[in-house]
């Protein structure tokens, strides 16, 4: 089965609205008719969920924070990281000194500066190059059910980082470890950027998805019927369905 063929069967399933959206590293441009408008990263993610085609290069990537984040340009240095520090803390107001904002970022994964010069988003159904990441943005149920798919075939948990930017957990992180990511988001990506209350992001590398496609039909958080035993009651009646 092609990745674009995943789309469909995933998109019924979970009954998502819009793609999954497809991630790719690329040294070449995306093929003809991607938009050449300037995104920040957390709007470029609802825009290709919604059919779009996204390159994101680090002149047309509209975030300084995305352009770091994303690996397509330096950390912030200078004038330009004094900047940065004062929006976080002063502006953001996501940390609450200099001193936090830099223990989040020591802590947590570096961007992988220097692997590509393009980021190329779109649904997953229009993925011309092999994607790197499949990204959901879905509800906590659907984020539930691809989690408990995707962890089905080897029993391995995510690892997951949950601090940062959203280009950081959505793309960035997962990109560079190879672990499935659930992200929250960071709180002004989430405010300001029109995402739902309920809104989460759930970042599937590719790796992983031929795991996660052929679990659906034998799992139950795919279309598998759960079964009652003798000793375990009967799931959803009242007694514990619950086997660990």
């Amino acid at each position: 089965m092609d990745w674009k063929d995943y789309s469909p069967r995933l998109k019924e399933l979970l009954v998502l609205e819009g793609s999954p959206v497809a991630i790719t590293y690329s040294m070449t441009p995306a093929p003809a008719g991607a938009e050449t408008d300037r995104y920040a990263v957390c709007q470029a993610l609802i825009e290709a969920r919604s059919g779009a085609v996204i390159d994101l290069t680090r002149e047309t990537c509209a975030c300084p924070g995305g352009v770091w984040h994303l690996g397509l340009g330096p950390r912030p240095s200078g004038k330009a990281g004094e900047v940065l520090k004062k929006f976080l803390v002063e502006g953001e107001k996501l940390f609450c000194s200099i001193a936090t904002m830099h223990r989040t970022m020591a802590l947590t994964s570096d961007p992988p500066v220097g692997l590509a010069e393009h980021v190329i988003l779109s649904p997953l159904e229009k993925a011309d190059l092999r994607p790197d990441l499949v990204v959901f943005l879905c509800n906590p149920e659907q984020a539930c059910r691809l989690v408990t798919l995707a962890t089905y075939p080897d029993g391995k948990p995510p690892r997951a980082e949950m601090a940062g930017s959203t280009c950081h957990m959505v793309i960035a992180y997962p990109l560079v470890t190879g672990e499935i990511n659930v992200s929250l988001m960071d709180y002004t990506s989430r405010k300001y950027r029109g995402y739902k209350t309920h809104d989460l992001f759930v970042t599937i590398p590719f790796h992983a998805m031929p795991g996660l496609m052929w679990s659906i039909d034998r799992c139950s958080a795919g279309t598998a019927k759960v079964e009652s035993h003798p000793g375990f009651g009967q799931p959803g009646a009242g007694g514990s369905g619950c086997c660990l």
